[in-house]
């Protein structure tokens, strides 16, 4: 069925950044050690699945205090990979001990300042990351087109979830703040989690729309739809989480109090020098998004009035103004 035999997990090893060329193969659930340079008692950071043939890809030997730290978990992940395991999803979680909680996960429209939070928490030694794709397998197009491979996905998913949280150490919560299209992914992420609290940020409808255009470009209706499903995602996490709002507007005025609260509401302290130390620096320093250019300015002024006159059109305006408060 998966083009592999069961409880047979490949470890890849790159032949032009490791000294010896060969593959292997590892019958998990034996007593073989994993060959090379990690054992089995290594956390490996979870990185990425590989659906077509049920299994996951683990990547060992990360410098996981960098990691933490990185705007982008996956693209440092790929950089520095040079040895891959991929784990058969039958398998159950590989890190060792099990863990028995959930991360904390951080939802967001993008272009809000979540990167800025992440950062704010990583330096306060929250133990957080950011941009996982844990969310992917619930988003693929095999998901949403067999029903009957659902409940593997969402296995898989809560595997990897569980994973990722053994990877930074148990013992405390882990905040994974998460891509933006992991807002339509919230009921499978959510539907099993023993972690009953999530965080949700967003900023101004207008403000989202000219960063997210100028960065990336979007017609009017992909901005509101966008946005709109971020506020369905909120209306979600309202009803079936114990979720914590944080606006953008509020952190850049009033960062002191709009952390305080957040500090409250994890169990954790964020000082103030924290705050200040990731504050000093863009929150996309090092990353193509650090600056808008003038293209994508000239995009935004070019949709700006068409986009705004269908985000009021759509009604979205009265509903994001009852639901966020803006």
């Amino acid at each position: 069925m998966f083009g592999r035999s069961i409880l047979k997990a490949d470890v890849v090893r790159e032949i032009r950044a490791l000294p010896a060329p060969n593959d292997y193969l590892l019958t998990l659930g034996s007593t073989e050690r994993l060959p090379g340079r990690f054992s089995s008692d290594t956390p490996l950071f979870p990185c990425s699945f590989d659906i077509a043939r049920a299994r996951t890809a683990y990547v060992p030997d990360l410098n996981f205090e960098k990691l933490r730290k990185e705007p982008f978990s996956y693209p440092y992940a790929a950089r520095e990979a040079k040895t891959v395991l991929f784990v058969p999803w039958e398998m159950g979680q590989y890190n060792r001990p099990r863990a028995t909680t959930d991360p904390l996960y951080v939802f967001s429209p993008g272009r809000c300042g979540s990167t800025l939070l992440h950062k704010i928490l990583s330096a306060a030694n929250v133990c957080t990351v950011s941009e996982p794709l844990v969310h992917i397998a619930v988003l693929s197009e095999v998901y949403r087109r067999h029903r009957v491979v659902r409940p593997l996905l969402n296995f898989a998913t809560r595997t990897y979830a569980r994973d990722l949280v053994n990877a930074f150490g148990q013992g405390c919560v882990l905040v994974v703040k998460l891509q933006a299209d992991a807002c339509w992914a919230m009921p499978p992420l959510l539907e099993r989690s023993r972690e009953r609290r999530t965080i949700f940020m967003t900023r101004r409808f207008e403000e989202f729309a000219r960063s997210f255009c100028e960065n990336f470009g979007a017609t009017p209706e992909d901005l509101v739809k966008r946005y709109r499903q971020s506020l369905r995602c909120y209306a979600y996490l309202l009803k079936n989480t114990d979720c914590h709002l944080v606006r953008y507007e509020a952190l850049i005025e009033r960062p002191g109090s709009t952390m305080e609260r957040l500090a409250e509401f994890l169990g954790h302290d964020i000082p103030s020098d924290a705050i200040d130390a990731a504050m000093s620096v863009h929150s996309q320093a090092g990353t193509p998004m650090e600056r808008a250019t003038e293209e994508g300015r000239e995009r935004w002024r070019a949709c700006r009035d068409e986009t705004l006159r269908y985000w009021q059109a759509s009604g979205m305006a009265e509903v994001c103004s009852i639901l966020i408060g803006y």
